[in-house]
C-alpha cells in the first residue's frame, strides 16, 4: 500500500506543476528561469501535501464527509504554500498580489479546488484499489487458511480411520485367537465323549457276550442277575451320554464361564459308578476317601471329564489290585490323589504330564497317543483350561497323580480361561 501510495504521489505532484507550466511560459514567466523553477517546486511540493492529506482524509471519514474535508483541505494548503513561499518565488497568478487579502483568498481557495478535481479522483482510484488489493489477500488468505483447515481434517481422518482400522485388525486377530481357542477346546470336548465312553461301553460288550452263553449254558439265573447289571449300566451311561450331550450343545465360551459349586465326594461317587463293573471285571478294587463336605468352585462338567479319565487309565493299567481317590482340604487348596497299584509308567510320559501345557505340536501328540492314549492328553489339556496344576509320580509298586485346586477354584470366583 505505502510503495503504490508514494509513487502514485509523485506522479500526481509532478503533473500538475507540468501541467501550469506552458501557461506560465505564455505568460512571460520564462524571463525569470529562477523564480519559475523555484514556484514549480513549490507547486510540486504543495502538490504533494494535498495528495497525503487527501488520502489521510479519505481514510480516516466517510464518503461525503472526506469529500469536502479534501476541498477544504486543497483550499487551505493552497493558501498556506503561497503566503509561505510567495515572498521568495513570485507564484501563479502574478495579479494576486495587488488584490485585497479576502479575494487572494478565494483565489487561492480556487487553485486548490482546480488541483483537487485532479488529485481527489486519483486518490479515491488509489483508495479503492488498495481495497481491492487488501480483500484478494483476505481472500487468499481465508483460502489458504481454509486450505489448512481442510488438510487438518483430513489428516485427522486420517488419523482416525487409521485408528479405527488398527482396532478393526486387533479384534479380528483377537476374534480369530478366540476362534482357534473355541475349535481347540470343543475338539478336546469331543475327543473326551468320545474317549470317556469307550470304557464302559467295553464292559457293556462283555456283560452282553457273557448272557449270550450263559443263554447257551440255560443258566437262567445268572443271566436275570447279568441282565439286571446290564440294564443299570445302561441306565447310567444313557444319562451319562445325555448329559455329554447336552453340555456340547453349549458355546464354548459358555461352557468355560460355567462355574459352580461342586461336591468333590459326590462328583467321584457319580464318575466311580460308571466304571463299578469294568472295575469288577478286572478284579479290582476302588477305595474312595473324600470329606463329603469339601466343595470347590468350578465347572463340574469339565472337571468330572478330568477325574473320569483318571479313573479309567487307573483301571485300565490294574489287575488284581486298588485304585485310591482321597482329597483334602488345606489352606483354601484343594488336593485330589488318585493312587493305583500296577505296573510303572514311562519316565518320559510322566516328564511330559508333568509340565502342565498344552500339546506342543502334532509329532508330541502323536508319540504321546502312542505311548499312552488319549486319556493322559485330555486330564492334562483341560486340567490346564480349568488352570488345575498336575503332578505324577510312579515307581514298579504303583503311580499316583495329584490334582492341585488353587484358591481361585476353591473361592467364589468364577473360572475363566484367558
Amino acid at each position: 500500500m505505502n510503495k503504490h501510495l508514494h509513487k502514485a504521489g509523485i506522479i500526481v505532484a509532478i503533473s500538475i506543476p507540468l501541467f501550469v507550466l506552458p501557461a506560465r511560459i505564455s505568460e512571460g514567466q520564462w524571463a525569470d528561469p529562477v523564480n519559475l523553477i523555484g514556484s514549480e517546486i513549490v507547486i510540486f511540493l504543495m502538490s504533494l501535501a494535498c495528495w497525503y492529506s487527501i488520502h489521510y482524509i479519505q481514510q480516516r471519514f466517510a464518503r461525503w464527509q472526506g469529500l469536502i474535508l479534501s476541498l477544504l483541505c486543497c483550499c487551505l494548503l493552497s493558501n498556506v504554500f503561497y503566503f509561505t513561499f510567495n515572498p521568495i518565488f513570485k507564484d501563479f497568478p502574478f495579479r494576486t498580489a495587488q488584490n485585497p487579502l479576502g479575494i487572494k483568498i478565494l483565489m487561492l481557495s480556487s487553485r486548490g479546488i482546480l488541483m483537487s478535481i485532479i488529485l481527489i479522483p486519483a486518490a479515491y482510484y488509489l483508495k479503492r484499489d488498495s481495497e481491492a488489493r487488501r480483500q484478494r489477500k483476505e481472500n487468499e488468505r481465508l483460502a489458504m487458511e481454509r486450505v489448512r483447515i481442510e488438510n487438518k481434517l483430513l489428516e485427522q481422518a486420517v488419523v482416525e480411520r487409521t485408528r479405527a482400522l488398527q482396532q478393526a485388525l486387533v479384534s479380528l486377530e483377537k476374534s480369530q485367537k478366540e476362534l482357534e481357542h473355541q475349535i481347540y477346546v470343543q475338539s478336546r470336548i469331543v475327543a473326551s465323549i468320545t474317549h470317556d465312553i469307550r470304557g464302559p461301553f467295553n464292559f457293556l460288550v462283555i456283560i452282553s457276550e457273557e448272557i449270550c452263553r450263559m443263554m447257551e449254558n440255560k443258566d437262567y439265573g445268572t443271566v436275570a442277575q447279568y441282565s439286571q447289571e446290564l440294564h443299570q449300566s445302561l441306565e447310567k451311561m444313557f444319562g451319562y451320554v445325555k448329559n455329554l450331550l447336552e453340555f456340547t450343545k453349549i458355546p464354548v465360551q459358555q461352557k468355560l464361564a460355567i462355574s459352580d459349586e461342586v461336591n468333590l465326594a459326590e462328583l467321584v461317587a457319580e464318575k466311580a459308578e460308571l466304571f463299578e463293573g469294568i472295575i469288577r471285571t478286572k478284579n479290582n478294587t476302588l477305595h474312595i476317601d473324600i470329606d463329603p463336605e469339601i466343595a470347590v468352585m468350578s465347572n463340574s462338567n469339565l472337571l468330572g471329564i478330568v477325574l473320569h479319565n483318571l479313573i479309567d487309565n487307573a483301571n485300565k493299567y490294574t489287575r488284581n489290585g486298588n485304585i485310591r481317590i482321597k482329597a483334602a482340604a488345606e489352606n483354601e487348596t484343594v488336593l485330589i490323589e488318585l493312587e493305583n497299584s500296577g505296573n510303572s509308567v514311562p519316565a518320559l510320559l510322566v516328564q511330559w504330564f508333568n509340565a502342565n501345557g498344552h500339546s506342543n505340536g502334532e509329532s508330541e501328540l502323536a508319540e504321546t497317543v502312542e505311548i499312552a492314549g488319549i486319556g493322559l492328553i485330555l486330564i492334562r489339556e483341560i486340567a490346564s483350561l480349568l488352570d488345575i496344576g498336575l503332578y505324577m509320580e510312579s515307581d514298579q509298586r504303583r503311580t499316583r497323580v495329584r490334582l492341585t485346586l488353587q484358591e481361585s477354584l476353591v473361592a467364589e470366583t468364577s473360572t475363566e480361561v484367558e
